[in-house]
């Protein structure tokens, strides 16, 4: 590692060195690493995403069961007031979209406000090498994709818990 004083001399002092046969480590390279390691943690943090996503649709698929289970009586009643299968299955899959669209916003204002909060804490940070604008890119299109993506999920781990619900006799729900 070669520090200059004078900025100017930089391309003098690397001709003179390559001149001399060693191997020179340019600021593109070093640019180019640190974008690889970002890139890198990114693809890292969307892993762990997409693990705790499918985690969470799991813990709906519990949350439904135990709803279902829970509202055993009433789902029977609506099904003997003439109710169909798909009745039931569609009354639980709108309520699981319910609940995916409302926690798919909450989720997105939750990250918006805390990136924008590092982002200010960030500014109090000293400046380094490829200190970027912003930590957080949140374009507007990220909105409706994390409300999607909560939706779709939400649907994913009530489903089956939703087939079970339809498929169960009214007059055993209704006697138990």
């Amino acid at each position: 590692i070669i520090k200059v004083a004078d900025q100017t001399k930089v391309p003098t002092i690397v001709k003179q060195v390559a001149d001399k046969g060693f191997a020179l480590a340019e600021s593109t390279t070093r640019a180019e690493q640190a974008a690889k390691i970002l890139r890198t943690i990114e693809s890292v943090f969307a892993l762990v995403s997409f693990v705790i996503v499918g985690i969470a649709a799991v813990n709906i698929s519990q949350m439904f069961f135990m709803l279902i289970y829970q509202r055993k009586r009433e789902l029977g009643l609506f099904r003997a007031l003439g109710g169909s299968q798909n009745d039931v299955r569609l009354l639980i899959l709108g309520e699981a979209s319910f609940i995916g669209l409302i926690g798919g916003v909450l989720g997105a204002a939750v990250g918006f406000g805390a990136s924008k909060l590092v982002d200010i804490l960030a500014k109090q940070a000293p400046e380094f090498p490829y200190k970027p604008e912003t930590f957080f890119s949140f374009p507007s299109w990220l909105w409706l994709v994390a409300v999607c993506v909560s939706i779709v999920f939400c649907l994913a781990g009530a489903f089956i818990p939703a087939s079970a619900a339809a498929r169960q006799e009214p007059a055993a729900a209704l006697t138990e």
